[in-house]
């Protein structure tokens, strides 16, 4: 069974992780400036961990921008990726980009009861509509 790689790439920084058995393991910062694409950064990850090329089945990344179509443009930060170039690049499966935004509400999902902070103490206006 090959792993699974997931990352969030933001306009300083580029964060890596293995997903295996449920859990995130290996994870890793690097800096967006020293590559010139997440092809590169993600090669120097793996290679760092000792993985060859193809030896990760499916990458998901958390990105900036609009996620539609197969060439996308980071919105904060100067990497580009074509899907097809990626998958051919890394000798992947498979590639899922989730907006940063979407990603981010998606794992509101995965919290636990004791795992919520209240940020702001207050209640809801009366005005406020229900959805």
């Amino acid at each position: 069974m090959k792993l699974a790689l997931v990352g969030d790439i933001g306009g300083t920084n580029a964060r890596f992780a293995l997903w295996k058995n449920q859990q995130l393991e290996s994870v890793q910062v690097l800096a967006t400036a020293d590559h010139a694409s997440p092809e590169e950064a993600i090669s120097l990850y793996l290679g760092g961990l000792g993985l060859a090329p193809g030896s990760i089945g499916s990458v998901c990344l958390s990105v900036a921008g609009p996620v539609s179509g197969d060439e996308f443009k980071f919105t904060n930060n100067h990497w580009r990726l074509s899907r097809k170039g990626f998958c051919q690049s890394l000798q992947v499966d498979q590639l899922l980009l989730v907006n940063d935004f979407s990603a981010m509400a998606l794992g509101m999902t995965r919290l636990q009861p004791g795992e919520f902070r209240v940020v702001c103490e207050g209640t809801r206006s009366r005005c406020a509509r229900r959805w």
